[in-house]
């Protein structure tokens, strides 16, 4: 009878950053670009798995922890996740995006776990950063940015074709403090050998300092549908952090949105989406408020 299959220093690769970093993008362009049979692990800090579905659609292996960051509240999911992953799709190289609200050390400590010795080969920790994202106070001072930042062995500058002039100079001030290798894209387009980059060994600490965020998710009625007007009206009436998802249109059959600090980016879709957003807010949300207004921003 032949041995039951048994992963042998599976290669592992986090991809960190704050929310809207680009994380998902550039996972689609690992995938999409180099030749291996690929696992990945998404952790949503919501309920709505969005970047997982995304990433299905071209043909990628995916699941998902929802609900927490996977290196606490979703310890347990995690871990029970990641071995039916490694069980049922055999990945050549697996790839994990905590959510932008994650702590790294928790999740690079648990890899690193006894029982996952000689299973898994954990390597480079890319961290992705939107250096415009660098002249604000409360992101600098975030605890999780400071934690995600320490556990970096590649920093990766996300949207650079976006950079003015002082971004880029909070970028090459950030690349001489840090010290470790750094390299800037567009699009998500990244040489996979960065994942091969030397690991740095080093003691992560844990942020004291705790941040109140809160999530929601909401699925729209069938036939609802938003002008692009009505859906910028609603976005500009409360303060959030992140938003995204897929909402059925009037001027097309729908709009991707992926809204990060301030910043609206909607792409017309070419086939009408079953309407899902998720939004992350600072402290406690108004859901529903927030969820009336956008309904009632809409048509049906």
């Amino acid at each position: 009878m032949s041995q039951p299959w048994r992963a042998e220093r599976l290669p592992v690769n986090l991809i960190t950053g704050m929310l809207g970093a680009g994380k998902t993008t550039l996972i689609r362009h690992f995938t999409a670009s180099a030749d291996r049979r690929w696992g990945v692990l998404v952790n949503e800090f919501g309920d709505i798995g969005l970047d997982g579905d995304w990433l299905r659609r071209d043909g990628v292996t995916v699941r998902e922890v929802a609900g927490g960051c996977m290196g606490c509240t979703a310890a347990v999911t995690l871990r029970v996740t990641l071995n039916r992953l490694i069980r049922e799709a055999r990945p050549e190289h697996l790839l994990i995006e905590p959510t932008g609200l994650g702590h790294p050390a928790e999740l690079l400590k648990l890899l690193r776990d006894p029982l996952y010795e000689g299973v898994l080969e954990p390597g480079a920790t890319l961290c992705l950063v939107d250096a415009r994202r660098l002249s604000e106070t409360r992101f600098v001072a975030s605890p999780l940015w400071q934690q995600q930042l320490a556990s970096a062995d590649v920093l990766v500058g996300t949207k650079h074709d976006l950079w003015d002039a002082e971004a880029t100079h909070h970028w090459q001030a950030l690349v001489a403090q840090c010290g470790e290798p750094a390299v800037t894209i567009t699009q998500g387009m990244l040489d996979p050998g960065w994942l091969a980059a030397p690991v740095r060994t080093r003691q992560v600490f844990v942020p004291a300092g705790k941040e109140q965020w809160d999530a929601h998710g909401w699925t729209l009625p069938d036939g609802w549908r938003v002008t692009e007007a009505g859906l910028r009206t609603w976005l500009a009436s409360f303060e959030w952090e992140r938003i995204k998802g897929e909402l059925a249109g009037v001027e097309v059959p729908g709009w991707r949105l992926d809204a990060v600090a301030e910043e609206v980016t909607l792409t017309p879709l070419d086939v009408r989406p079953a309407s899902r957003l998720q939004v992350i807010v600072r402290e406690r949300g108004q859901w529903p408020v927030w969820q009336a207004q956008l309904l009632a921003a809409g048509v049906r």
